[in-house]
């Protein structure tokens, strides 16, 4: 007999290069045997290189989207990408803990296109963002992004700092001093990530499929270091499926 797939939800912008946001969760998830439901937050124009336009959608049509499907199924893990603002999360938030309390929640705070385009420019304090942070289960920014949210701060200080709060994985694609490798801060301490190859091809991306990797591994029952370092492995193959910007889903 089959056994039903845990229940995932992206809610993310959508792409239609499909190189990131939602079409590109989906994918993986699919990949990964966990059946993922997509909430789209915003309506992108881009290809892997070059992006055009963004419409932001209101917490409300984000919410109404989301209800029917949790109204549903017990949806075990969320990912959430691309979002307009801090009130918008802050409301979707609600409303996830509101009708799945026991939802895991992934936060892959998208500031910027790969293409170059800048969304917005959340730079706040630990106190203002700490309501967002206390109801997650883990926050993925990079060095730039851990940057520019914590004010400039160094960016492993910050994810110490924030680690008070929720679990950072900290991405060491921009890490200067030690390439590859991702720094995962909890209120414990610290556990380190590294690499298992030396060079890999940029893809467009490759932050929605890394959260969306751990996203899936946590609706399986994995512990957060376990998913975290399941995820590391399943980007970098993903990085290196293919030469150009679009990469190839495979275990």
């Amino acid at each position: 007999m089959q056994q039903l797939r845990p229940y995932v939800m992206s809610l993310a912008g959508f792409d239609p290069s499909a190189g990131a946001g939602i079409l590109a969760d989906i994918k993986c998830f699919e990949q990964l045997q966990v059946y993922g439901f997509g909430v789209c937050t915003a309506l992108t124009v881009q290809t892997a290189d070059v992006f055009l336009k963004n419409d932001w959608l209101d917490a409300g049509q984000i919410i109404d989207q989301a209800a029917p499907l949790l109204g549903k199924f017990e949806v075990k893990a969320c990912k959430i990408g691309l979002i307009k603002d801090q009130d918008t999360l802050l409301e979707v938030l609600a409303f996830l803990k509101l009708k799945a309390p026991g939802i895991k929640i992934v936060l892959d705070p998208v500031l910027k296109a790969s293409a170059g385009y800048t969304f917005h420019n959340w730079e706040e304090s630990l106190e203002k963002l700490a309501p967002v942070l206390s109801q997650l289960d883990l926050i993925t920014p990079n060095y730039p992004e851990m940057q520019v949210l914590a004010g400039n701060t160094a960016a492993q200080e910050a994810a110490r700092a924030w680690s008070a709060y929720c679990p950072v994985l900290l991405k060491g694609g921009h890490n200067s001093t030690a390439a590859g490798t991702d720094y995962l801060f909890e209120a414990g301490g610290l556990r380190i990530l590294k690499p298992d190859v030396q060079q890999v091809y940029q893809k467009h991306g490759s932050g929605c499929v890394l959260s969306a990797a751990i996203t899936a591994a946590l609706a399986k029952g994995q512990d957060l270091y376990t998913a975290c370092f399941f995820g590391k492995k399943y980007i970098e193959q993903f990085l290196n499926s293919s030469p150009s910007l679009l990469g190839h889903h495979q275990l």
